[in-house]
C-alpha cells in the first residue's frame, strides 16, 4: 500500500489514539506530551497518576490493613479499576528498559514519580539543574551574524526545560530578557519598541514577531547588496576574460579555461600579497623580523668577511717568516 503523500516541509504527525513512546531520551518532552495526551482521554486517569489512589482497607484489631480483592465494594472496585487504567496509560508509553523501572510499584502515582526521579533526579539534583538553566538563561546573548529563528530557538530550549522543572517566567520578563540580548546592530529596533505604547503588554511571540519582519526587511537587502558585490567581481572577471579572449581570437575551449584560471590566480596572488606581514627590519612582505632571512645573510656574510681577514692575516705572517728565514740562510 502506498504511503501518504504530503506538501513539502509537512509530515505525518503522530497518533492522536496512542500514548507518546517514550525511548529514554529527551524526557522532559515525552513528559509534556503524556499529560496531555492522559488529560485528554480520561483527566480522572490523570488526577490518580498525579496525586495517587490509596488502596481499600480495612480495621482489624485496631490496625489498618489492605482488603482482599473478594472484599472489594463495587466503590472499591470502581478506584482499583481507575488505578489500572492510568497503569495501562504508562505500560503502553513506555519502553521494556523503563517498564523494568516501574513494574514493581503498586499505583500508577508511583510509577510516574520513579520515572521523575529516574530522569530528572531528587529534589536536590533538579535544585541543581535549575541554578544551572537559570545562569545559562541569565547569561544568554546573541551571537555574531545569528539569525532571529536561531536565536529564539536557543532561547525557548532554555526556558522549556526551565519550565518543566518548575520555574517559569513572564512573558513581560521574557520579552525584556530578549531586548537586552541583542546585539548593538539592532539598537535602532529596540529603541522604538521600549518607547512603544504597547511595551509593557508586549507578548513574547509578538516580540518574535516585530523582529522577524524587521530582520526581513533590513537585513535581507544587506545580503542582496553582498550578493550583487558578489556578482559585481564576477563581471569584471568575465570582462577580463573577453579581452583576453579577444587578444586570442581561435583559440579552443581549453585555452578560454586556463585564461580564466590564471586571472583568478593572479587575483588570488595580490590578495595573498595584501595579506602578508611586513618585516621591520628588511622592510619586504611576507615575513616578521624576527625570522628575517636577510638578517640572517647580513650575519653570514661578516662572518665570512671575518674568517677572510683572519685568513689573509695568517697568510702576511707565514710570507714574513719565509722572508726572514731565507735572509739568515744566506
Amino acid at each position: 500500500m502506498a504511503g501518504r503523500t504530503f506538501q513539502p516541509g509537512v509530515a505525518e504527525g503522530q497518533s492522536t489514539t496512542g500514548p507518546p513512546l517514550f525511548d529514554g531520551t529527551n524526557y522532559a518532552y515525552w513528559k509534556e506530551r503524556m499529560r496531555i495526551f492522559i488529560q485528554s482521554n480520561d483527566y480522572d486517569s490523570w488526577m490518580v497518576i498525579k496525586h495517587g489512589e490509596t488502596v481499600p482497607t480495612k480495621i482489624v484489631d485496631g490496625v489498618l490493613v489492605p482488603k482482599l480483592e473478594i472484599e472489594y465494594t463495587s466503590n472499591d472496585k470502581k478506584k482499583m479499576q481507575l488505578n489500572a487504567r492510568a497503569i495501562n496509560f504508562l505500560y503502553c508509553a513506555v519502553n521494556p528498559d523503563d517498564y523494568r523501572k516501574i513494574s514493581r510499584c503498586k499505583t500508577a502515582n508511583e510509577m510516574w514519580n520513579k520515572l521523575e526521579v529516574t530522569y530528572e533526579g531528587t529534589s536536590q539534583v533538579k535544585n541543581s539543574k535549575i541554578d544551572l538553566l537559570t545562569h545559562e538563561y541569565e547569561l544568554f546573548m546573541m551571537m555574531e551574524n545569528e539569525r532571529i529563528d536561531g536565536m529564539f530557538e536557543r532561547f525557548s530550549t532554555i526556558v522549556s526545560n526551565l519550565d518543566t522543572l518548575g520555574k517559569n517566567y513572564e512573558d513581560h520578563v521574557l520579552v525584556r530578557k530578549i531586548l537586552r540580548s541583542l546585539t548593538p546592530e539592532w539598537k535602532s529596533t529596540v529603541n522604538p519598541i521600549k518607547e512603544g505604547r504597547d511595551y509593557n503588554t508586549l507578548t513574547y511571540d509578538a516580540l518574535r514577531g516585530k523582529l522577524l519582519t524587521y530582520e526581513m526587511s533590513n537585513f535581507s537587502s544587506a545580503a542582496e547588496i553582498k550578493r550583487d558585490q558578489n556578482l559585481s567581481f564576477k563581471g569584471v572577471a568575465l570582462k577580463a576574460l573577453s579581452s583576453k579572449y579577444v587578444e586570442t581570437s581561435g583559440s579552443g575551449e581549453s585555452d578560454i579555461l586556463e585564461l580564466f584560471n590564471d586571472f583568478l590566480q593572479n587575483e588570488l596572488e595580490q590578495l595573498n600579497e595584501s595579506t602578508k606581514p611586513t618585516c621591520y627590519g628588511c622592510g619586504e612582505r611576507g615575513h616578521i623580523k624576527g625570522h628575517c632571512p636577510n638578517r640572517k645573510f647580513k650575519k653570514s656574510k661578516r662572518r665570512k668577511q671575518s674568517n677572510s681577514s683572519s685568513s689573509s692575516s695568517c697568510d702576511d705572517d707565514v710570507a714574513i717568516c719565509l722572508m726572514a728565514q731565507s735572509e739568515s740562510e744566506e
